[in-house]
């Protein structure tokens, strides 16, 4: 129900921002790298639409697909486990910028369409989507040329993930613990191409 009525929001915003003459549109890449607990990798292609309020603030909305390995597994002996996604991010966004630089920041909702399963996946059993939920991401960014931008910025994303702790003395025990919602940091870079 949340994301129906997010999806709902995301595109009244969008149909009455372009009502008005002081749009903008880009079509933006996005890759990013996790820290810590966060992705090993996420690549994504988003298109944006921008209202200039004046006073150099902007509000807007946008979508995009994106590709991510969220952290499946953090396991103290062996490292991280990855799990492929694909999802579908919405976000309202909100901006400020001068001449040549500008501040945004992303909040939205990204909503798990294509997973792969993985060797512990029952058949028949509902397939839970580790990178679904909530986002942030605020970025700082530079214009270069007249369409170009580059943006350098910090994802926030709710995921899940299980802890796996290992004590070893007589015997090995293995400690898991399911973390869900919780916010999984990523490093991203951003290319805008203005339109």
């Amino acid at each position: 129900m949340k994301k129906t009525i997010l999806l709902f929001v995301t595109f009244l915003a969008t149909i009455a921002v372009s009502a008005q003459s002081r749009m903008s549109y880009s079509l933006e890449f996005v890759a990013g790298v996790g820290v810590g607990k966060g992705p090993q990798v996420s690549f994504s292609p988003e298109f944006v639409a921008q209202y200039d309020l004046g006073g150099d603030f902007r509000i807007g909305a946008g979508a995009g697909v994106r590709y991510a390995r969220p952290c499946k597994v953090y396991d103290t002996k062996h490292g991280r486990g990855f799990h492929d996604e694909v999802d579908i991010p919405v976000f309202l966004r909100l901006g400020y910028g001068k001449s040549k630089f500008f501040t945004h920041v992303d909040a939205g909702y990204a909503i798990g369409v294509l997973g792969y399963p993985g060797v512990d996946y029952v058949p028949g059993t509902k397939k839970d989507f580790l990178y679904d939920g909530l986002f942030f991401e605020p970025q700082v960014g530079l214009k270069v040329g007249r369409r170009g931008a580059l943006a350098l910025g910090v994802l926030l994303q709710q995921s899940d993930w299980h802890n796996q702790v290992w004590d070893v003395g007589e015997t090995t025990t293995v400690y898991v613990r399911n973390i869900k919602n919780t916010f999984t940091p990523a490093i991203t870079l951003r290319y805008v191409l203005g339109f």
